[in-house]
């Protein structure tokens, strides 16, 4: 695995880190679950407004995060050769739907979150990793 790591393109692990950053933005945003995850969260516009909050360091880390994760996703790519947006699509919904969901899941089990909450947080993960994997897989 390390050496798969000495060998990333990491311009395209960046570009595709952007774009799985992009599709938390999207998930969460008002056209798609901003005001259901709101409900489930039980923030509401003026409790965001009463707390200060340092968005840059919450983008920002949030950012590191998701490229890390994108990092990980790129090495197990290359070291299982996964050739191909659908191969590298395939690994990506295999890591999102097995293993980063199940984790999910169990916390959001011991969290007592809803299950629309699990099911949008679960939702977002896989899509961003089927996402990215069809990328990493598929660039050349």
């Amino acid at each position: 695995m390390l050496n798969a790591l000495t060998h990333l393109n990491y311009v395209a692990v960046l570009v595709t880190a952007v774009g799985g950053f992009l599709i938390g933005w999207l998930w969460y945003s008002p056209w798609l679950f901003a005001k259901t995850w709101m409900v489930e969260m039980k923030i509401t516009p003026e409790s965001i407004k009463e707390k200060e909050f340092n968005t840059g360091k919450l983008f920002g880390t949030s950012f590191a995060v998701t490229l890390l994760s994108t990092i990980g996703l790129a090495a197990l790519i290359a070291a299982h050769h996964s050739a191909g947006a659908l191969k590298g699509a395939e690994l990506g919904a295999w890591v999102g739907a097995v293993i980063v969901s199940s984790r999910l899941i169990n916390g959001g089990l011991w969290e007592q979150r809803s299950l629309k909450l699990n099911a949008i947080n679960v939702g977002h993960d896989v899509a961003r990793f089927v996402a990215e994997g069809a990328v990493l897989g598929g660039w050349r």
